[in-house]
């Protein structure tokens, strides 16, 4: 009986444990920096997910990782299309793979 007691309470515990991870990993999201940008475009595909053409209200180029707010959505950038130098895109737009958080 205290074998099965013991080893409930340990089941417990890691549970608890592994709760209080996620939780703080999840709070931790939410305090990361949100670029201000307006999201000009979406395309959806089933192969590479979210492509949408991006106008960021500052000059920095976007980055992997940069993560921007639109209608309520955070969208976090897991890859950023480089311009080709024949066409004529305007400097603060780019084509960006976006991930919704």
């Amino acid at each position: 009986m205290n074998l099965l007691l013991l080893s409930l309470f340990a089941l417990a515990l890691g549970l608890m444990f592994t709760l209080y991870r996620s939780h703080n990993r999840k709070k931790a999201e939410y305090l990361l920096p949100v670029r201000s940008a307006n999201i000009v475009k979406i395309h959806s595909y089933k192969s590479f997910g979210i492509i949408a053409t991006i106008r960021f209200k500052d000059d920095l180029t976007p980055q992997i990782g940069d993560r921007l707010h639109e209608e309520g959505n955070i969208y976090q950038i897991t890859g950023v299309v480089t311009p080709d130098t024949a066409t004529e895109q305007p400097k603060d737009t780019w084509d960006c793979r976006l991930v919704k958080v």
